[in-house]
């Protein structure tokens, strides 16, 4: 939902850029991409472990505050995500992420045992990725998924060769379409989702305040039903709130980086402005990351 264009690329910039500049003028801007990217990929993570389990506790409580039957399959039919579209979600980030660090170690030294190491790991996760997007059903996630597969597997060849310009130049070439459209479409899932969330949010509010009043219109209330009720309205409107102050996933600022990135790397000759729209794009991307891990701690405090 990252994540995930802007991770393979950024990290490329410093070999990119090391037959023109100074590589350490480099390694500021790409750790901090790096950053931020697991941040984004971390929380998109989170919110496909979150989803099903939030349409799951909504049926039921609109069952028990309609004094409705529940049923295992409608239990079952709640679920956005099936079991195999989970996997294939999991191995594909985690697959994203592998790539990002491969490309970090790249850019950062060029060490063939610490390259040769990241391959193996990243070959690792693209195997698993593979295995999951054949069990899970054929939609537009497998697509993009299974060409983001078959561009990080080119990279990887063309790094055990010890080619790396080469294989910087494919990565940043075949990224451009593929890469964005992997990552745009994550973040339309979580658009999805957190309409969804609003949705199953003011639902429980109305529920946990129509369960109060019900009790307190008795003729004798009863007291400890009253603070059920009215602990469960609380706890409605924590939730209401905690959402309302969540921040944007970071997937918009992942892509602007990512076209950052592609547009430097095709520009020729390149310049000092080109460089300063790339390191823009990049701070804006961090800086989003910096919101949301602050957001997600004041949460969990």
């Amino acid at each position: 939902m990252n994540p995930i264009k802007s991770i393979l690329l950024i990290p490329l910039a410093g070999f990119l850029l090391n037959g023109c500049a100074t590589p350490s003028g480099y390694k500021d801007p790409i750790s901090k991409f790096q950053t931020a990217s697991t941040v984004v990929i971390e929380g998109a993570r989170s919110e496909y472990h979150a989803i099903n389990k939030r349409e799951r506790d909504a049926l039921i409580d609109r069952s028990v505050a309609e004094e409705k039957k529940i049923t295992l399959p409608a239990l079952n039919e709640t679920r956005l995500l099936k079991k195999n579209d989970f996997i294939a979600r999991m191995a594909a980030l985690n697959a994203l992420e592998k790539h990002g660090k491969l490309l970090y170690k790249l850019a950062g030294s060029g060490a063939p045992a610490e390259a040769k190491q990241a391959v193996n790991s990243l070959d690792d996760a693209l195997l698993k990725l593979s295995t999951s997007l054949g069990q899970a059903p054929s939609n537009d996630f497998k697509t993009k998924a299974g060409v983001f597969a078959t561009l990080a597997g080119e990279v990887t060849k063309l790094v055990l060769n010890a080619k790396i310009e080469d294989a910087l130049k494919k990565a940043i070439t075949l990224s451009e379409n593929d890469v964005s459209a992997l990552i745009t479409m994550i973040e339309n899932e979580m658009a999805v989702f957190r309409v969804r969330q609003e949705s199953t949010l003011s639902q429980a509010r109305l529920l946990a305040i129509d369960e109060y009043n019900h009790e307190v219109k008795k003729t004798t209330p009863d007291s400890n039903k009253l603070k059920m009720a009215s602990a469960r309205i609380k706890q409605a409107e924590d939730a209401w709130e905690n959402l309302a102050y969540l921040p944007d996933p970071g997937f918009e600022e992942m892509n602007d980086a990512h076209r950052k990135l592609v547009k430097y790397a095709k520009k020729a000759p390149k310049t000092p402005e080109d460089l300063a729209e790339l390191v823009v794009a990049m701070d804006a991307f961090a800086e989003q990351a910096k919101i949301i891990a602050d957001a997600i701690k004041t949460l969990q405090q």
